[in-house]
């Protein structure tokens, strides 16, 4: 009498663990996608807004990513690369001819942007589909100054500490909207397309003049870039 019993149950788990298996396989683990950078600062006028950059590329697997931002006509490159297993993160500067590196220890927050550390996260339960995923939405509130606003973020891309060296490090998820404050610019970032990766992802090799350089080193260089 005990047998159907134990037969049913066991039918139950492996069912279960089949779905639990094919739901992770079906999670994203690397790709590439295109954000769409706006400016909410009032005084910038609309020269200036010409010149800033306009587009953040995020490259990505399960090892590492990397964050391309290119300014001023190709002038200069700002990119950080996170490791998701040391949870550290370079960040390089190319202006010109010229290289300069900031190596961050484990879980510091890339250079150059405001690390906003009093950061209050208040989830909610909408949702909406951006860039071919479904994101979830969330308030950001800032005691020290005052500003709250909202970020998106989703759960379909299967990436550990995705967020490590950010200032979203507790957001459980890829942003797919948010905000960040580079020196006195204020930017917000938006996800618009997903593309798979056409060739496994390689790690920017540095160039051999590259000069290694602190955080302070860093903002000075890319505080003159943007006066």
């Amino acid at each position: 009498m005990r047998h159907p019993l134990i037969f049913n149950s066991l039918i139950v788990i492996f069912l279960g663990l089949s779905c639990n298996h094919a739901e992770k396989k079906d999670k994203i683990r690397s790709g590439r996608i295109e954000y769409r950078i706006t400016y909410l600062n009032d005084d910038l006028d609309n020269k200036t807004r010409e010149l800033l950059p306009r587009k953040m590329h995020l490259v990505f697997n399960e090892k590492h990513a990397a964050n391309n931002i290119e300014g001023f006509l190709g002038f200069y490159k700002l990119n950080a690369i996170t490791d998701f297993h040391t949870r550290k993160c370079s960040t390089i500067l190319k202006v010109f001819d010229s290289h300069y590196l900031f190596k961050g220890r484990r879980d510091e927050q890339m250079c150059c942007f405001d690390t906003m550390e009093d950061m209050v996260i208040e989830e909610t339960k909408e949702t909406k589909q951006i860039a071919g995923f479904n994101c979830k939405k969330s308030i950001v509130h800032l005691p020290s100054t005052g500003e709250s606003f909202t970020i998106y973020y989703t759960d379909e891309i299967d990436l550990r500490h995705p967020n490590s060296t950010n200032p979203y490090r507790k957001v459980k998820g890829v942003l797919m909207e948010f905000e960040l404050d580079l020196l006195y610019l204020k930017m917000r970032f938006a996800a618009e397309k997903y593309h798979t990766l056409d060739r496994e992802f390689a790690e920017n090799k540095l160039p051999e003049n590259v000069k290694m350089v602190s955080r302070e080193q860093m903002t000075q260089i890319l505080n003159k870039l943007l006066e």
